[in-house]
C-alpha cells in the first residue's frame, strides 16, 4: 500500500503484529522425526521456537520448548495441532501460555556449582539429596541420574543464590554422605568443567 506525502509517495507501515509466548512438552516412545513433526505443526500455525531442551529416557522421546506465535493463537489449540503431528495418541502433548514472572532467587546473583555423587541404589536417595539442597535454597537447574550394575550415579547442576554459605552446604552434603553411605562431589562450574576437559584430552592421549 502507497500513501502521498508532502515529499512523494512512501510506503505505508505494516501493523505491527501482536505476539504472545507458550511453553510446549511433548512425550512419546522414540523414533526418528518426532523433533521435525513437531517443529512442522508449529511453524504451519506461524510459531517460532526460540528455546528448545531434548533428551531420550529409556526408550522415551521429552521435550520442552519456548515459542511465539500471533496473538491470536490459544493453548488448546496448539496442543490438539502439535499432538496431531504424531500418530494416533502418539504424543502426549501440554502447552500453556508462557509467564514472564520474577525468578525465585529474586535479584541475589546466581553461583553455578556442578554436584555428582554416586552410592549403592535404594529408595530415597534422591529425595534426601534434594531435599537437603531445597532447604538451603539452592535450585536444580539440571539433573542427570542412572543405575548401573547396582549403583546409583548422579550429576547435578545447581543455582546457588548470594548470600548462601557453600562450606555449610558442603557440611550438610558431607553428614548426608556419611549417614546414607554417598560418595559426593561439590565443585563450582568453572572448576567441574576445566577439570573434566582435562580429563578428556588426557584419555585421548591414552590412546594414541
Amino acid at each position: 500500500m502507497v500513501q502521498n506525502s508532502p515529499g512523494g509517495p512512501v510506503a505505508a507501515r505494516e501493523p505491527l503484529l501482536r505476539m504472545k509466548e507458550f511453553i510446549v512438552s511433548v512425550m512419546a516412545k522414540d523414533r526418528p522425526g518426532i523433533v521435525a513433526a513437531v517443529s512442522g505443526a508449529v511453524a504451519a500455525l506461524g510459531g517460532n521456537i526460540t528455546h528448545l531442551s531434548q533428551t531420550v529416557l529409556r526408550g522415551y522421546f521429552t521435550i520442552i520448548l519456548s515459542l511465539e506465535a500471533e496473538d491470536s493463537l490459544d493453548a488448546e489449540t496448539l496442543r490438539e495441532r502439535i499432538a496431531a503431528s504424531g500418530g494416533p495418541g502418539e504424543f502426549q502433548v501440554g502447552a500453556a501460555p508462557f509467564e514472564d514472572t520474577e525468578p525465585w532467587h529474586g535479584d541475589r546473583l546466581l553461583e553455578r556449582f556442578v554436584l555428582t555423587a554416586r552410592c549403592r541404589d535404594r529408595s530415597g536417595i534422591i529425595h534426601r539429596i534434594s531435599r537437603t539442597l531445597a532447604e538451603a535454597s539452592i535450585n536444580i537447574d539440571d539433573f542427570y541420574a542412572y543405575v548401573l550394575d547396582g549403583e546409583l550415579i548422579m550429576i547435578l547442576e545447581l543455582g546457588v543464590p548470594s548470600g548462601v554459605s557453600v562450606p555449610e552446604i558442603q557440611k550438610d552434603l558431607e553428614r548426608l554422605a556419611e549417614e546414607e553411605g554417598i560418595v559426593a562431589h561439590l565443585q563450582h562450574e568453572d572448576i567441574f568443567r576445566a577439570t573434566t576437559e582435562l580429563q578428556a584430552v588426557l584419555r585421548l592421549g591414552d590412546r594414541r
